[in-house]
């Protein structure tokens, strides 16, 4: 992997829920704002609640970063672009020099 690939910025979420009532609600702060190669890996059209969904699958290359090691679960979110990704699976990559391959989903509607 090339540095000069990395050349997207790239904004980790983290899920910090506030109680509200008798429940909680989602809040999503900033964790870490960083560059990654985003490659889109496929696409899909459905229905959901009776109107047309589609869904993407993308590929997420980001170098290793000790805040994102302490913080990966799958409650993360990512944002590229102003669209929000969530966060399917991770893989830490290399031997030297460490890499993080994230597989995320995109439903749009």
């Amino acid at each position: 992997m090339d540095i000069g690939q990395l050349n997207k910025v790239i904004t980790f979420k983290q899920n910090n829920p506030i109680q509200k009532g008798a429940g909680k609600e989602d809040v999503y702060t900033t964790l870490l704002t960083t560059r990654g190669k985003m490659t889109q890996l496929n696409s899909s059209r459905g229905t959901q609640y009776g109107e047309i969904s589609e869904g993407a699958r993308w590929e997420l290359i980001v170098r290793y970063e000790t805040d994102l090691e302490d913080a990966l679960s799958m409650k993360l979110k990512v944002e590229y672009e102003g669209r929000t990704f969530t966060v399917d699976s991770w893989v830490k990559e290399g031997e030297k020099r460490f890499y993080y391959k994230f597989i995320l989903s995109e439903q749009r509607s």
